[in-house]
């Protein structure tokens, strides 16, 4: 009888929980912050328009507010800290690839599996392929449609800033026209 008892005490309080859940998602406070997250997708969608510098930069603050706002226990501070370090040091490098010669022998420093289609995977496209895991994982969690388009504009946007970064790397390093060779 314990047993069986208990997986019916289980099942019970685990639909109750998600009655509730339901409830929360439909008062008149979360129904007025999912509207809000179509305003911010399109913030998303406009910070694309300037470039892939300007998508770091926008990851920068939301991470940043991330970091103050919503940090609440060490598996959260054990991605965010790493993730700023990251993104401070890919931003840090990235103007280096204006500097066609500079980036010629900073690229050279690259072995074979460090790079990818013939372009380095430097600090600025390690960011942005580790923080696009970061955010599927995201995806992963309970949460709404809104706050998940959210993500996935995030995501869509590091693919453009990835591309775009990219297409500077081999203005850079002079092979604009050329197909990278995959590993």
């Amino acid at each position: 009888m314990g047993e069986k008892n208990f997986k019916a005490r289980f099942l019970y309080k685990l639909n109750d929980d998600w009655k509730a859940y339901q409830q929360k998602e439909n008062t008149l406070e979360a129904i007025a912050f999912q509207k809000g997250l179509a305003g911010t997708i399109t913030l998303y969608k406009e910070a694309a328009e300037y470039g892939p510098k300007s998508i770091l930069e926008t990851e920068q603050m939301i991470l940043a507010q991330e970091m103050g706002l919503y940090a609440n226990s060490p598996e959260m501070l054990s991605s965010l800290i790493p993730a700023l370090q990251e993104l401070k040091d890919a931003l840090d490098c990235f103007e280096q690839v204006y500097d066609k010669d500079g980036y010629t022998q900073s690229s050279k420093l690259f072995s074979g599996k460090n790079k990818q289609g013939g372009l380095p995977l430097d600090t600025v496209r390690k960011f942005i392929s580790s923080h696009q895991a970061r955010l599927s994982n995201r995806l992963k969690e309970n949460s709404s449609r809104q706050e998940k388009k959210v993500l996935l504009q995030r995501k869509g946007n590091l693919k453009t800033a990835n591309e775009a970064y990219k297409k500077l790397q081999r203005k850079a390093l002079g092979i604009e026209n050329a197909k990278g060779i995959s590993r």
